[in-house]
């Protein structure tokens, strides 16, 4: 009796489906796969989270330069620059003020450059001001613009 009863256990083991050692190693295998596919789609995201915050942080420090040469509007063709202090160190500006193409206007153009790791980077604004000082600054027009830079890069233009 204790013969058969050996047996019967043996066979219920038997007819017990269970994982191979081949299986376990394909679902590890495509497990880990998964993994590094969701770690990369991560650290995409961070990259691309940290160029839009520097791009948008690079086009409130252009408008502000904007702002600037607008409220002084002593306008003459030339072209200034300088660097920001603080927390924004690592940004710098050049403006330049051309005579515009239509007459009676400057064209204006702010570009803010700073460096991500190995690469330069920059941003552009470009507006157009009447020449006459004595014009009333709430009656100008801004046209919207959009140009490349040199590094392929679409610049917001206003």
């Amino acid at each position: 009796m204790a013969w058969r009863v050996t047996v019967r256990k043996t066979q219920r083991l038997r007819n017990r489906r269970g994982f191979s050692l081949l299986e376990t190693l394909v679902a590890v295998a495509i497990f880990s796969v998964a993994i590094v596919a969701i770690i990369e789609g991560i650290a995409a995201n961070s990259r691309a989270q940290a160029w839009i915050e520097s791009e948008s942080h690079a086009a409130v420090l252009a408008q502000n330069v904007m702002e600037e040469i607008e409220y002084v509007r002593d306008l003459r063709v030339g072209s200034d620059g300088g660097d920001f202090e603080g927390d924004d160190s690592r940004y710098s500006w050049t403006s330049e003020i051309l005579d515009g193409e239509t007459a009676g206007l400057y064209e204006v153009r702010v570009t803010v450059n700073w460096s991500e790791g190995e690469a330069a980077r920059d941003f552009q604004l470009v507006t157009y001001l009447h020449k006459s000082d004595t014009e009333d600054t709430s009656t100008l027009q801004q046209t919207p613009t959009y140009q490349q830079t040199t590094m392929g890069e679409q610049t917001a233009a206003y």
